[in-house]
């Protein structure tokens, strides 16, 4: 009997045969998603940002003097590695995955990847940029690629018969008051100048004085959820005739779309403030008479295990109905998935001197003053309306500044520390003996 001897050999299979022995790299973890975030060192500081031209055409941003981790995928068994980092600092360029420090303001290539293989060398270098430091205007969207990695759009309710409900995130029935994003802010020296927020069109049609109310919170968190300070830090009211477009000689993410510039006279200050949440709202419930449509990422690029899905902090943005006083729900329980509003901070490394944004214009509004004289507190500055909050948060007094000036009564306020913010977010502080 003869006797059959077969060789048997390992290879690696795929779909069409043998799988190709490739390099490849994640790019570094981006701040969204954060109840998702498992890689811990470095800490993720990398941010998303917009296509707005004062991102450079970088994807993605670090404040300086920082390290980003490239995480390696490729395919295969290397004999070996080999990292260049297109201007940061590796520290060890042999290793599989690159630790990268970048010192110096600028924006820089994504670095370059060679698998050595037994076979031959492979290379990988995606055509995507990193902006480290100076001014970036941040989102939670994944702008790669449109219609790949993101795609801008309005969620709209429609009933039975055809008419329309609203959106989810501007005019609607629904009761769905306001709207927020969740950011985690990776830079301790640097400051937040302003806010974009990001519509379809320009609305066309509003009650008389309509304004929409832009404002940042200070956070914290919870076990598992997400927890405000008792007041903004800053806020401003826009009104709808103020909304600007392309026409206005802004930048606009999508075709006939429309953006709320909030620039803050006094910018704030990041240090100590890793957790923000900003908020918007004032759109009126009858879409017959309004048509407010925040854009958002209506095709994220982002699946969600049923645990993380249950963990508040895993997603980024969020929902407040009438008559409640916090975001207690992620668009997702309101048909937006797991997408995310353009409600788009403005930020500025510490390096990076004021006045270096051209992207969000200032208006020259006079400054909010305050004095008390006769048994009065009296306001000067702009026209418009004015918030008085106590040292609790509690607006006390509501009212409006004309011909320069607003005059409160002292004895309408219990003895105590008040501050008062007006419409475009200035404050001032007073004290009621």
């Amino acid at each position: 009997m003869k006797k059959f001897y077969i060789a048997i050999t390992s290879v690696l299979l795929c779909s069409s045969g043998i799988i190709a022995q490739e390099a490849s790299y994640e790019h570094p973890t981006a701040l969204r998603y954060v109840g998702t975030i498992t890689d811990t060192e470095p800490k993720p500081i990398s941010m998303f940002t917009t296509q707005n031209p004062v991102n450079d055409g970088a994807f993605l941003w670090i404040p300086a003097e920082n390290s980003v981790k490239y995480n390696n995928t490729s395919t295969g068994v290397p004999s070996s590695w080999k990292w260049e980092s297109n201007g940061g600092v590796i520290q060890d360029a042999s290793q599989q995955n690159a630790i990268i420090e970048y010192n110096n303001v600028g924006t820089y290539n994504f670095p370059k990847l060679t698998a050595n293989y037994p076979t031959g060398n492979s290379d990988f270098q995606p055509n995507l940029k990193l902006k480290v430091g100076g001014v970036a205007e941040l989102c939670l969207a994944d702008c790669r690629e449109w219609t790949v990695t993101y795609g801008l759009g309005v969620n709209f309710y429609d009933n039975n018969n055809g008419a329309t409900n609203g959106c989810l995130g501007g005019t609607n029935k629904l009761d769905i008051a306001g709207v927020g994003n969740f950011y985690m802010m990776s830079l301790e020296e640097g400051f937040l100048d302003g806010v974009n927020v990001y519509l379809k069109t320009k609305p066309t049609r509003w009650k008389e004085g309509a304004k929409i109310r832009v404002r940042v919170w200070m956070a914290a968190l919870g076990e598992n959820d997400i927890q405000f300070t008792y007041m903004p830090l800053e806020g401003a009211y826009v009104k709808f005739e103020d909304i600007k477009t392309a026409e206005d000689g802004v930048w606009v993410p999508v075709k006939n779309g429309a953006v709320i510039q909030v620039k803050f006279e006094s910018p704030i200050d990041l240090y100590g403030k890793q957790l923000l949440f900003i908020d918007v709202d004032g759109w009126s419930n009858d879409p017959a008479t309004e048509d407010f449509h925040m854009l958002m990422d209506v095709m994220p690029n982002k699946t969600m295990a049923p645990e993380d899905a249950a963990n508040k902090l895993a997603h980024n943005s969020f929902v407040r109905l009438n008559g409640e006083s916090d975001y207690l729900r992620p668009v997702s329980y309101y048909g937006g998935n797991y997408g995310s509003f353009m409600i788009c901070p403005v930020v500025r490394g510490g390096e990076t001197p004021v006045g270096s944004i051209n992207s969000v214009k200032a208006s020259d509004i006079p400054e909010l003053g305050c004095r008390t004289e006769g048994g009065s507190v009296i306001l000067t500055g702009a026209d418009g309306t004015f918030d008085v909050f106590n040292i609790g948060g509690t607006i006390c007094h509501s009212g409006e500044i004309t011909d320069g000036n607003a005059i409160i009564p002292a004895s309408t306020l219990v003895p105590g520390i008040y501050v008062a913010r007006n419409e475009s977010g200035q404050a001032v502080k007073f004290v009621i003996k």
